[in-house]
This record gives structure tokens, sequence and C-alpha cells, in this order.
């Protein structure tokens, strides 16, 4: 079965034997976490997945809807993310997706919840903690209303600003129901916006615009396509999948699926990412920042 994931670890579990990919696995406290390395070209190709890290953190049941699992999932991936940053002094945080779509909106509504610092460093630096890093946000829209493909839109903003770093957020695609909103994925590749549900733009990558860039996003939609084989697969009938598959149609295998409370999954985990990058991006500044932002 060849549906497209964006996450990393379901394209493992596929081809477990695949060489050329280091895993390791650690629980931290309720939370599971997968680190991958892409090490090979021939492993890129395999997986589908441009080589470098790719981190995943699964939450436990119900973990969205708790908020001492959204804190712990905060911190867990503060932890990751600043691993993953190192000593950057600018970051330029990207919110992709269309807010006026509830599944799509978890880049714009993590972008809202962040602290920004830029024009408080330009226009009133001694309000800020010594070491407070250079933080701007925007949400970038989509080509459906802007006109301008998101890469492009990044481009411009920084090439004003010359970040030392992207994070680029987004919601992305699973290929298994029992992921969808229970786990979390970084990367150091960058992320090609809507190439999970088959809807390929210009790539946001360090190839692409120059600078670093980190991908983070929560998998909150699935294909029928995908909700078709895992069905199959339960049953044991996995050889029916091809048969199935052509009298369905392009049209109803290509459909993207969410949860009926998307709009709350959405919110919990906007939650859960602006705090992670929050304490990821200011360290033993965030209290103090938090105060002065809110």
């Amino acid at each position: 079965m060849n549906t497209r994931t964006d996450m990393a670890h379901e394209a493992l579990q596929r081809c477990p034997e695949i060489s050329g990919v280091a895993e390791e696995n650690e629980s931290k406290g309720r939370m599971r976490i997968s680190r991958i390395r892409v090490r090979t070209q021939a492993a890129s190709r395999k997986l589908d997945k441009p080589k470098g890290s790719y981190i995943t953190l699964t939450l436990p049941e119900d973990g969205l809807s708790s908020r001492e699992v959204r804190q712990e999932a905060g911190r867990c991936l503060a932890a990751e993310l600043s691993l993953l940053m190192g000593e950057v002094q600018s970051v330029l945080v990207v919110g992709l997706g269309n807010r006026h779509v509830t599944p799509d909106a978890l880049g714009p509504q993590t972008v809202e919840n962040l602290f920004v610092t830029r024009h408080v460093q330009n226009h009133c630096p001694e309000l800020l903690p010594r070491g407070t890093r250079t933080v701007s946000a925007f949400a970038a829209g989509v080509m459906g209303v802007t006109g301008l493909e998101t890469a492009e839109a990044v481009a411009g903003i920084a090439s004003v600003l010359k970040p030392d770093l992207i994070v680029a957020v987004d919601a992305l695609a699973s290929s298994e129901s029992d992921h969808v909103g229970a786990m979390v994925q970084l990367n150091d590749t960058g992320i090609s916006p809507g190439a999970g549900v088959g809807n390929f733009r210009m790539g946001l990558s360090k190839g692409s615009l120059g600078i670093p860039v980190i991908a983070l996003g929560i998998p909150l939609v699935l294909t029928a396509e995908a909700i078709l084989y895992s069905g199959l697969a339960q049953m044991g009938a996995q050889d029916l999948f091809q048969k199935a598959r052509k009298a369905l149609g392009p049209g109803f295998l290509s459909m993207c699926v969410t949860p009926k409370d998307i709009d709350a999954m959405v919110k919990d985990g906007a939650s859960i990412l602006a705090y992670g990058l929050n304490l990821a991006l200011f360290g033993e500044n965030y209290e103090a920042l938090e105060g002065l932002m809110r």
C-alpha cells in the first residue's frame, strides 16, 4: 500500500528492515519518543522522506484533552526543539495553512500564541531580559487566498529579516487513524505544504530558502484510502485492497477525513506547540516574557 504519510514513524513501520536508517526509542514520563535518522539517499527514496532527523512524540490516550498532559508534552517538545535549534539568535516562525478551514488552522492558531520579541527589541529593548532571542511570526495563508506560493512569501520576509532559523508549523496527514491528534512530529528537513494529501506546493527547506528549517506539526487528517486499507488489514483482507480501490475510484479515495471534535483537537494541539516553542525559544526567560506578553 503506497498511501502517503507525513509521518516518518509510519513510513519506517512499513519498511522495518530498511538499511540507512537509525532509530532510537525512549519513554519520558507519559510521553513516548521516537528519534529517526535517515542517513542515505537510498533510504530517503524508500521512505519518501529527505535525509535528516525526525522526532515523534506519542501522547497517552486522550492526551490532547488533558491540561496536565498538554503541559508535559510541551515541555518534552521544548527539550527536543532546543537540541535541533542549537544556539541561534533570531527565529522566524511561520504558521502554514488556512485559518478558515478548521483542520488546516493548526499553524495560524499556534503563531497567535507565540511570544514575539522583534518589535520590542527594536523599540523598547530595555523591557526584555538579557539574552532574549529575536522572534518573529506570521501566518502565511494559502495560495487560493493570497495568490502566492507559501515559499515565495516566506522567502520574501526572510530576505528582509534574515533569521538564523525558520520554524514551519503545519497540520500533518497520517495513514493511521489512531495517530490522528495523538502525535507531534518535528524534523530538521523542512516541509512541502499539503504533500501528505497529494497537494504538493513549493517546499520550505534549507535548500530552497538558504536558511535552516525545522518543521513542526500534529497529524490531523487522513485520506479515505488510508482508512480503507487499515480496515481491510484489521480483517486480514489486504488482498482485497486493490479491487476495492478500483471499485471506489480516485474521487472517494482522495477524500480527507478528520475526527468530529477537530475544533477542540486543533485548539489543544496549538496550545502544545505554542507552549513548547515558547519554552524552547526563551528558556529561563520564559516566565518573565509570559508576564510581559500576556
